[in-house]
């Protein structure tokens, strides 16, 4: 098999990205980027004076503000830094699955399964992957997954 993609395949893979625009995606992601960054800010807004937080970290007669949004940032919120980035991750790979399913409904699962293992093979990409690392690392799910959940929707049908 040639890792050139046919024109059907591109077709396939360009209704996958229509399906991110159609779903409103990339308008989701915005949204919940903004509110993250929002709950970010008004948790330093309550610490920037915070005197007590300043004096653990060894400022006991200042409260250097740049130093605390760098204590903040990298103390404070790196903990809640880690779960939303996981469960952004999660919705990633939600989103990628709903819109392997629109391009599938335009009638190009076939096309799609193909497609995405050629991009898989041209970017010498781990066709399946540790379950567990890809969970938590890749944004988008594995090709075999991918595809497994295409053919079982097309069973359904």
């Amino acid at each position: 098999m040639e890792n050139i993609c046919t024109n059907d395949e591109i077709v396939a893979i360009l209704g996958h990205e229509l399906g991110h625009w159609k779903l409103s995606h990339t308008l989701k992601n915005f949204v919940i980027s903004q509110f993250s960054i929002l709950i970010s800010f008004f948790i330093f807004g309550q610490l920037m004076y915070n005197k007590e937080m300043f004096a653990s970290f060894g400022f006991t007669h200042s409260t250097p503000i740049i130093i605390g949004l760098v204590i903040v940032f990298q103390a404070v919120l790196a903990p809640m830094n880690v779960v939303t980035a996981f469960l952004m991750t999660m919705l990633s790979r939600r989103f990628e699955f709903q819109a392997d399913t629109f391009s599938r409904q335009l009638g190009f699962g076939e096309h799609l399964k193909t497609g995405l293992v050629k991009l898989q093979r041209s970017n010498l990409g781990d066709m399946d992957p540790d379950p567990w690392y890809s969970m938590y690392h890749y944004s988008h799910p594995p090709v075999v997954e991918r595809i497994r959940a295409i053919n079982n929707t097309m069973k359904k049908e």
